[in-house]
């Protein structure tokens, strides 16, 4: 670099918000965090849509007066706007790249389609969609408009992630592995009135769809994306549901199988417990074993565990652990999917490697089969396909 040339400045994503609850919160402060590491992307919030301009202005107020960091940081000039309707975001000029869609999830088809049919790009929470059916409207509508559309699975972005798939695939620590169970579970139920989202049934509330898919990610790393499973989709489903006063799942517990690489998983969600914090999950190999720790959601860390032996019944002898912390750094950790989105948007891609369109349709077309056999019908009308 010469002394007359500047540093480049980073690609900046430029967001409109839907929806001023918790989700949206959390997703926002991480935007702001100045993170010195980070040097390629950045991001600015233009605008934040609420059917109440006031509780957008004190959304804003709340969780980035600054903005996010593009503003912080002067690279972004103009403050988040307000606005009285999600309309006004959908509408917003050029400024606005993407919508971030953290509505509850009954109204998440909604508003994505709203966001595309207005030629912008699309960052929705999960679950995306009520159905696979209603998912595949909206992918075939950005593949139309020619815009980036994603599901908001966190987890798949932080760090532990990737290296527990590199565990498992690339350093094989556990050998072939054969079995997952996992569990993710916590308590709303009881503690908060049945009228509440994750509860009520207008609100498409219940384990499986806000919970589920957490419970659900690390089988479908460990074997559905197991180089020698080829991604072939499991089998064999099976499911059970206990069920709240209002009719939605308050305990979901469902397995299937990978018969190309002779593998099984089990997995459980509630609402009425929380999960076991030091074990919600194991996956175990011919080698061994990992244990996760924490919520599935975030996972705080993993232990790998590696036989000392060729193994035999009834006898294993066990090398010393090997602890893995998350290393999440600070604030919630949105930011590592965030900034995965604003890179794909710098590309020109419409899908993220990382969550393309079609791990959404596996999962929402598991959700519907689960929902089948475990008898949780929503109400007429609320599912849009």
């Amino acid at each position: 670099m010469t002394i007359t040339d500047s540093p480049a400045q980073p690609f900046v994503a430029k967001w409109g918000i839907i929806g001023c609850g918790w989700i949206s919160s959390e997703f926002c402060k991480d935007l702001a965090f100045i993170r010195p590491e980070v040097t390629d992307v950045s991001h600015a919030v233009v605008a934040v849509g609420s059917r109440d301009k006031a509780k957008a202005a004190a959304f804003i107020a709340e969780n980035m007066p600054q903005g996010a960091r593009a503003q912080v940081e002067g690279v972004y000039s103009a403050k988040p706007q307000p606005c009285g309707s999600y309309d006004e975001v959908y509408d917003h000029p050029k400024d606005v790249d993407i919508i971030y869609i953290g509505t509850p999830n009954q109204s998440h088809f909604t508003a994505a389609k709203a966001a595309l049919l207005r030629g912008k790009h699309v960052l929705v929470e999960k679950p995306a969609c009520l159905n696979a059916a209603e998912w595949a409207v909206l992918t075939a509508l950005a593949e139309e408009k020619r815009v980036f559309l994603m599901e908001g699975l966190w987890t798949r972005f932080q760090p532990l992630t990737s290296k527990l798939r590199d565990a498992l695939h690339k350093d094989k620590l556990i050998g072939d592995i054969k079995f997952v169970q996992s569990d993710f579970s916590m308590a709303f139920y009881n503690s908060l009135p049945d009228t509440h989202r994750t509860i009520a049934l207008e609100a498409a509330g219940g384990a499986m769809f806000d919970l589920g898919a957490y419970a659900m990610l690390p089988a479908l790393i460990a074997l559905h994306e197991n180089p020698d499973n080829h991604m072939s989709p499991p089998e064999h489903l099976s499911a059970s549901m206990l069920k709240t006063r209002q009719g939605t799942d308050q305990s979901t517990s469902f397995s299937f199988d990978f018969p190309r690489i002779d593998a099984k998983a089990i997995m459980s969600t509630s609402i009425a417990y929380n999960s076991p914090k030091d074990q919600p999950c194991v996956i175990v190999g011919t080698k061994g074993e990992i244990v996760l720790h924490g919520h599935l959601s975030r996972p705080s860390g993993m232990t790998i565990k590696i036989i000392d032996q060729d193994p035999a019944p009834f006898i294993t002898k066990w090398k010393e652990p090997v602890k893995v912390d998350a290393d999440v750094g600070p604030g919630f950790g949105l930011y590592f999917e965030a900034d995965s989105v604003a890179r794909s948007l710098r590309d020109s891609e419409l899908q993220n490697a990382t969550m393309p369109h079609s791990e959404t349709a596996l999962v929402l077309g598991l959700f519907d089969s689960i929902r089948k056999l475990g008898g949780y019908t929503l109400p007429p009308g609320l599912e849009q396909a």
